[in-house]
């Protein structure tokens, strides 16, 4: 479905029975609700779950200029709106782990529990803001085809490239096809962080974190920071994962998010 939010037009999927908890899904940077393929059918068995193209990305329109995480949050609590949901459960992965924390603390009200994945927190710093401002001026001047290569390399193992090549390919299409306006507001976004600990430590929905093991660009190091600042937070680090570890173990991942998001363990 579309729908008009927050002053531009969303693509929403919806799966799952109207009746069943909702739980929304957050993807990365440079892909789309897609990006869940391999979670939704289980997802769905147990929740009613929104996986929505985030501003710019995917089938959702862009807008011009800088985006920050505070307005990306608020588009997730428009979507929920929109589609009458009160309070729900949040799964998000790197950009859409910082719109998690954001979340957490911004519209703690709504959420039930919180996961969130391949993610960073804090400020960023001059080194990180740097490179960011070049990613965006290299995007702006030159399209996302500049980024594949290296977004690949920090996503996916060399030896899941090689040996799932069309499941590869479909990530790299994913990230060709990003808008340059919408991957140059969230870079932005991400450029301008700000999620300290003192305002992560106000965070009360249940929240698990999960870091792939080898994740060059969020190191379960941040994971640990992440779960050490909210209170009662849980968390895991999928063995040999890299950035995009829902898609390299899905198994593993669908597993430990539905665990926790369940209560089994």
């Amino acid at each position: 479905m579309r729908a008009k939010i927050n002053g531009t037009d969303f693509f929403i999927s919806v799966a799952g029975a109207e009746g069943k908890p909702a739980l929304i899904l957050n993807h990365s940077l440079a892909t789309s609700h897609e990006m869940w393929g391999l979670q939704l059918p289980v997802f769905a068995r147990h929740f009613r779950v929104v996986a929505f193209d985030m501003r710019g990305h995917g089938a959702s329109v862009p807008t011009a200029g800088a985006y920050s995480i505070d307005q990306l949050a608020d588009d997730v609590v428009g979507v929920a709106d929109h589609l009458g949901i009160q309070r729900f459960n949040f799964l998000g992965l790197s950009i859409g782990g910082m719109i998690g924390q954001n979340l957490g603390f911004r519209h703690g009200g709504r959420l039930e529990k919180l996961v969130l994945s391949s993610t960073v927190t804090g400020t960023t710093g001059p080194e990180v803001a740097k490179m960011w401002g070049e990613r965006v001026a290299a995007v702006r001047a030159n399209g996302m085809g500049g980024q594949i290569d290296g977004t690949m390399s920090r996503w996916l193992s060399a030896a899941f490239q090689k040996d799932a090549p069309v499941s590869a390919q479909w990530i790299r299409d994913l990230i060709a096809a990003t808008p340059v306006d919408g991957f140059i507001g969230c870079g932005e976004a991400i450029k301008a962080l700000d999620l300290p600990a003192t305002k992560l430590a106000g965070i009360k929905a249940p929240t698990l974190v999960i870091a792939g093991e080898k994740d060059p660009g969020s190191p379960p190091t941040e994971g640990a920071k992440i779960a050490a600042a909210i209170p009662g937070a849980k968390s895991f680090v999928v063995p040999g994962g890299y950035h995009l570890c829902n898609v390299e173990f899905p198994h593993v991942f669908t597993e430990r998010c539905l665990s926790f998001l369940l209560d089994q363990k």
